[in-house]
């Protein structure tokens, strides 16, 4: 027997509006129909996907198996189902078969391949996009910290540079009027210095004797001299 199976069920299988299930473990789904032996009346083999088991059918037969490979709608476009009823010598066997793949299912996996890659270059691309603006902004923010420094900077410099221009305009540069003592005349009278005599009496004294002491001068005091 050919291990290829001639009718890969989908699905629960009707025979004569009874489902077809394993005789090992009842499984209605994931069956596989073998032709078996060379005579159309000969039963069928069905191996189950579920448990491994496998029995030759005693309502499928090889005919009714070419019945239903003769009857089945196939599919042209990916949302086709491969449909069957077919009918031998009075057993009605109806169902789907897994769906084998068509022309118009590699168009549909290509589109939808193509959306989901455009979505997710759409993604990445505001991805990048956000990150590009944070970084220019950064990049931006910092530019302008230097350049109001800078800013600043100058217009502190044009600041002194008025200041500086408008006192040169009303003082013509000269700078801060310093004050000017007047020169002090030389006193004319002998041992007079800085405005003081020394001179030797007893009037001036406080013990009554002769002493050395400094008095004004009163020539100094009338003239503004001392030197």
């Amino acid at each position: 027997m050919d291990t290829t199976p001639d009718l890969k069920l989908m699905g629960v299988t009707e025979v004569n509006g009874q489902p077809l299930a394993c005789g090992g473990c009842g499984n209605t789904f994931s069956l596989e129909v073998h032709r078996h032996l060379v005579l159309e009346t000969a039963p069928a083999w069905i191996s189950c996907l579920s448990c491994g088991r496998g029995e030759d059918s005693p309502t499928v037969t090889n005919g009714l198996v070419d019945a239903a490979l003769a009857a089945r709608t196939g599919r042209a476009r990916a949302e086709d189902r491969d449909l069957f009823t077919a009918q031998w010598r009075g057993i009605v066997m109806t169902g789907e078969l897994v769906p084998e793949l068509v022309m118009d299912d590699m168009v549909t996996l290509a589109e939808l391949l193509k959306r989901e890659t455009t979505k997710t270059a759409k993604a990445w691309g505001r991805a990048q996009k956000r990150e590009a603006k944070a970084l220019v902004k950064v990049r931006t923010d910092a530019l302008s910290g230097a350049v109001r420094d800078r800013a600043r900077s100058a217009v502190g410099g044009a600041k002194a540079a008025a200041l500086g221009a408008a006192w040169q305009l009303q003082t013509g540069g000269a700078g801060p009027a310093k004050s000017v003592r007047p020169k002090q005349r030389r006193c004319r009278v002998k041992g007079c210095k800085r405005g003081m005599l020394t001179i030797k009496t007893r009037v001036h004294s406080t013990t009554g004797k002769t002493q050395t002491v400094k008095v004004p001068c009163a020539v100094c005091g009338r003239t503004g001299g001392g030197k």
